[in-house]
């Protein structure tokens, strides 16, 4: 009788483990479909307000700290920026190349005004004049040399000066033109340290996108972003949801309904559990021998 007893309820629990089961296997994920979001491959492009972007979606792989290897999905939309404000700095006292030759930058702070001095080779034109010590000195920081006859010292760019009477020399303020590595550039700022060139000129560039998060793109169109990945660990694959903001409180029921899901698949997989264990112990109790 008892063993009869145990049979039922045994019978009972792998039938209720095995319904729970083939609604498990039976199940599909309800997807995310907003209406007006468009999927997008790695290398593919889209283009919004005028303005060309490709979808680059790829995979990381980084340590978990444990041996292992994470696989985590990332993606942007790259661009070509055809006005990205470009800038190069002069520092006073520096040495610059201008139209193809060598230029002591002088910035003169009075007048506001930035010159571009010949470069001279000062060592060489110490050493081939007898007149002067082979080195400069400094007084009262001022840069100068100094004449071996009777130790008097002259600023070095009088001396200069001197010795290269044509010296060939550009002088700029803010606002002039100017050219700069074979582009165009317009002289923006200068300061006591240096002088700010600047222009625009073709750059790619990129925008990060974040799984659900809103990115703005050219025209200030905003739209969301989705991940949509099929597949796990090497083999883990990225396609890229765009849709309007608009359509965000679809997007968002979507994910309700996902969250749901797995909510009731997780409820199943428990019953499953608690059937196996149950007929388990249905069946050692059986067995047990019984007194008397």
């Amino acid at each position: 009788m008892q063993r009869r007893v145990a049979a039922i309820y045994l019978v009972f629990f792998v039938v209720m483990g095995a319904s729970a089961y083939s609604v498990i296997a039976l199940a599909d994920q309800p997807a995310v479909d907003v209406p007006n979001g468009e999927t997008y491959a790695n290398g593919t492009t889209l283009t919004v307000g005028g303005q060309e972007y490709t979808v680059i979606a790829t995979v990381e792989e980084s340590g978990d700290g444990h041996g292992g290897t994470d696989y985590t999905p990332a993606a942007s939309l790259s661009y070509v920026n055809d006005s990205a404000v470009q800038t190069a700095a002069w520092e006073n006292g520096s040495t610059v190349s201008y139209l193809g030759d060598e230029y002591d930058v002088r910035i003169d702070n009075a007048s506001g005004t930035v010159r571009l001095v010949e470069s001279i080779d000062v060592a060489a034109t110490l050493a081939n004049d007898s007149a002067v010590f082979n080195e400069t000195v400094v007084v009262n920081g001022t840069e100068s040399v100094t004449y071996r006859e009777d130790n008097r010292n002259r600023p070095l760019d009088e001396y200069l000066a001197e010795q290269y009477p044509d010296r060939e020399t550009f002088s700029f303020s803010e606002g002039d033109s100017v050219d700069y590595d074979n582009q165009s550039t317009t002289l923006t700022a200068i300061t006591s340290e240096e002088a700010t060139l600047t222009w625009t000129a073709s750059e790619r560039q990129s925008v990060e996108l974040s799984d659900g998060g809103n990115v703005t793109l050219a025209g200030g169109n905003t739209y969301f972003a989705h991940f949509d990945t099929e597949g796990s660990g090497a083999d883990l694959t990225l396609d890229v949801m765009l849709a309007p903001s608009s359509d965000y409180g679809a997007y968002s029921g979507d994910l309700s309904r996902q969250s749901e899901f797995k909510d009731r698949m997780n409820g199943l997989w428990g019953i499953i559990i608690l059937a196996s264990v149950a007929a388990l112990l249905v069946v050692s109790l059986a067995y047990m021998p019984v007194r008397g």
